[in-house]
């Protein structure tokens, strides 16, 4: 059985301590270890073996990924996969593992627009920022372009709550790809986190930073000394509705272990 789950950290990935945490207490009863690798690992080292349940790449920045795994590293990603291996992209990640990007696409200065060198992995398009639709500021790295959405669970139509802040919501005209989860409050409910079969592994991605906790985001409040009303609602909300995200969370990782 495959004993491990690695996280990608090399440049572009944002803080993984929430996801370090939250994936360690999930897997730790399967007695499946959670680490790091990187581009030269994957690259260089065959960290993407056997051994691996499934590899996540996180948040952060898409470009750099592409920028440090090249071809070659998509390669070996999409073998892994093929083989038996699973993927969770968290917005960055979930953007990189697309067919099409649309990022910004109606502010020139952040605007990006990519149909090569991602890893392909659904076909898709993974469509932000959701600025317009969610009333909050384009992308930045603070909490200022962040906002706490509403998700439904298609499976059963529960609702839970999230922290948003850049990732995609996913369009597509031949849909052969599942939603696990819908954003509840956007105009004609778009696909928030869906998953589909690639060879013989499962790709899960998601829009959404359900890894983070309110409680998490108070202290990053502080350190990015922002005092700001909305910045500090979003906090709030999630850290009263933690059972929620936890839900989702273990709703998420379970999804690889049918």
């Amino acid at each position: 059985m495959r004993s491990t789950v690695l996280v990608y950290r090399d440049y572009g990935v944002g803080d993984l301590t929430n996801l370090m945490r939250g994936l360690k207490a999930y897997f730790k009863p399967y007695a499946i270890t959670v680490g790091c690798t990187d581009a030269a690992s994957i690259l260089k080292e065959n960290a993407l073996n056997e051994d691996v349940f499934c590899f996540v790449m996180p948040g952060g920045a898409a470009t750099p990924y592409l920028e440090k795994l090249k071809v070659q590293g998509n390669q070996k990603i999409r073998e892994y996969i093929k083989q038996g291996g699973h993927y969770l992209g968290i917005c960055a990640g979930a953007y990189y593992a697309c067919s099409r990007v649309e990022f910004e696409t109606d502010i020139k200065p952040l605007s990006i627009i990519r149909e090569h060198e991602l890893l392909d992995l659904v076909d898709v398009s993974a469509v932000g920022t959701l600025h317009k639709e969610l009333d909050i500021k384009p992308y930045m790295k603070n909490e200022a372009s962040a906002a706490t959405v509403k998700l439904e669970w298609m499976e059963d139509h529960e609702l839970h709550y999230a922290h948003y802040h850049g990732g995609p919501k996913f369009v597509s005209d031949n849909q052969k790809f599942e939603v696990l989860a819908r954003y509840a409050d956007l105009k004609s409910a778009p696909a928030a986190i869906i998953a589909q079969t690639f060879g013989k592994g499962r790709v899960v991605l998601s829009g959404v930073h359900f890894e983070d906790r309110g409680q998490d985001l108070e202290k990053a409040l502080h350190a990015f000394r922002l005092d700001l009303k909305d910045a500090s609602r979003i906090a709030d909300v999630l850290r009263k509705n933690e059972l929620s995200r936890k839900m989702l969370f273990n709703k998420i990782m379970s999804s690889f272990l049918r």
